[in-house]
């Protein structure tokens, strides 16, 4: 959505500030960190917020734009049609993404948030209920769930509201003196004595980055770990803690041998399992005379486009939106042989995807499987790359095949109704897919790994550190640890109904509030 025409220039630090100690660290500004170092600077203390991309949004410096947003103070990460352009292979998306993750995971200013064209579905009740440990259930979500509705109202305008976190959290914590953005800076690892988390190491990543060590302050200091499920994982296993087989093989590597903990202080924690996605399928109706809006050419168009006039000078129009969606159309909860419900959603589209010719008009229909499946996968680490990957895939693994099911079964009910009603009443349409030489389950089945792309849960929070799987406990703090924390998607022991940006941002005023209650350690 679009940031507003206010330029705010943000305080980013200078080299001399490495000296200087941070009561909040906070590594990472996507969904879970801008609000998290929005919240916590209200406190007054001292909050640096790292960032190892670059400016996305006009608001904040970015200047990455097609013509005819010369002159405003727009880029193309602000206008939600252009959100299409970011999985083009045959367009320049260089710098977006991450180089060191298994699957794309945003590498600039606002994470997830700069790019996904503002979805945004706030969480149901069986979300934190049948996922989150007590302290993060539904009852224990409501004032957190109250400060997102106002901060980030629903709207059935959503070409007009201009919301979004870098649009609201962002603005109000960069007015404070106390607060700190710095963009271009990775870390590498926290620096740790014993269990106390001292600062963290910091590499530059472009003009203006920092390299070196940042610390907390004595007593009182905080690192807050909100780099999304792969690099959070990454960051873990380099600081010594994560599964031992895992920090052993740096050990073993001589770059990474010598910035480990001594082997005494390593944290053998499950970081890492219990890896979630949400597995995304597509079937395809062929239907006579609807076009494809053409997205792909906005790009090389110019302001008198009548589309892009409407949204310049009104933020209206086909630009305002993510793409021709009719969605979500429906959920559908199907209860599996083991007694468990699984929740799928189903959305529609005009859009085109890589399973279609380029001929011809379709509606796409798109199944999620989201809250209630059970499959889990792994993640690893390379200790020569230093690139995280999937080690197990978190796919259709469990015992039964449940998950599974539920899919041919929601899409068959999909499919039986499309037969029954599109292709009763709109001539010369038909199914083009599944193709009529597979059956459904074959068809399925070949589009395996399905991934949505929307990874959580590889720092399990639990009510007690000595339960099985734990990382994190409902303080957010990593287990053995005095003051180091993980809010992100890490956390999220499960996909919740939808699409999880909201919830990441609901998860992270919760935890602001319980953060903003610890004291010394």
């Amino acid at each position: 959505m679009p940031c507003g025409a206010v330029r705010f220039h943000h305080k980013v630090l200078a080299a001399s500030s490495l000296d200087k100690t941070w009561d909040y660290i906070i590594v990472g500004s996507g969904a879970s960190g801008i609000p998290l170092a929005d919240r916590l600077s209200e406190t007054g203390k001292s909050v640096l917020l790292l960032e190892r991309g670059w400016a996305s949004s006009g608001r904040w410096g970015g200047t990455w734009k097609p013509s005819w947003l010369q002159g405003t103070n727009l880029t193309r990460f602000d206008v939600p049609a252009l959100a299409q352009l970011v999985w083009q292979t045959d367009f320049n998306n260089t710098g977006i993404w991450c180089d060191d993750t298994p699957s794309p995971a945003g590498c600039l200013l606002g994470g997830g948030t700069a790019i996904n064209a503002g979805q945004f579905y706030l969480p149901t009740p069986n979300d934190f209920d049948w996922n989150q440990p007590p302290g993060f259930r539904f009852k224990d979500m409501q004032s957190a769930l109250r400060k997102v509705r106002e901060r980030l109202p629903w709207t059935d305008k959503p070409s007009m509201d201009g919301k979004s976190p870098m649009a609201t959290y962002l603005v109000t914590a960069t007015k404070r003196k106390n607060f700190q953005l710095q963009m271009n800076t990775t870390v590498s690892r926290v620096l740790r004595t014993g269990n106390m988390a001292t600062g963290v190491e910091v590499d530059s990543t472009g003009a203006g980055g920092l390299a070196g060590t940042i610390k907390v302050t004595p007593g009182i200091g905080r690192v807050i770990l909100s780099a999304g499920v792969f690099n959070t994982f990454k960051i873990l296993v380099r600081s010594g803690i994560g599964p031992a087989e895992e920090m052993q093989r740096l050990a073993n590597t001589s770059s990474e041998a010598a910035k480990l903990p001594p082997k005494r202080d390593w944290l053998d924690l499950p970081v890492g399992r219990n890896l979630d996605d949400c597995p995304n399928f597509y079937l395809a109706v062929r239907v006579p005379n609807v076009e494809i809006y053409p997205w792909l050419d906005l790009w090389n168009s110019t302001a008198v486009n009548p589309d892009i006039k409407m949204y310049l000078e009104k933020r209206s129009g086909p630009l305002a939106e993510l793409q021709a969606t009719i969605g979500p159309v429906s959920w559908d909860t199907v209860t599996g042989n083991d007694g468990r419900k699984r929740v799928i959603q189903w959305d529609a589209t005009s859009s085109r995807n890589a399973l279609l010719p380029e001929d011809g008009g379709y509606i796409v229909f798109t199944l999620n499987l989201n809250l209630g499946h059970t499959s889990r996968g792994r993640l690893s680490l390379d200790p020569s790359t230093l690139k995280t990957q999937i080690a197990v895939s978190p796919y259709f693994n469990d015992a039964g095949g449940h998950d599974f099911d539920a899919v041919l079964n929601s899409s068959a009910s999909l499919l039986s109704l499309i037969n029954a009603t599109m292709l009763q009443t709109i001539p010369g349409s038909f199914v083009m897919y599944p193709p009529p030489e597979l059956t459904l389950e074959q068809y399925l089945r070949a589009q395996i790994p399905p991934s949505s792309n929307h990874w959580v849960g590889t720092a399990k929070m639990a009510a007690r550190c000595s339960e099985e799987g734990a990382v994190a406990d409902t303080s957010t703090v990593v287990c053995g640890m005095k003051n180091l924390h993980v809010v992100d998607a890490s956390i999220l022991n499960g996909n919740p109904t939808a699409n999880p940006q909201a919830t990441f941002i609901v998860m992270a005023e919760r935890a602001a509030e319980i953060i903003k209650g610890l004291g010394r350690w």
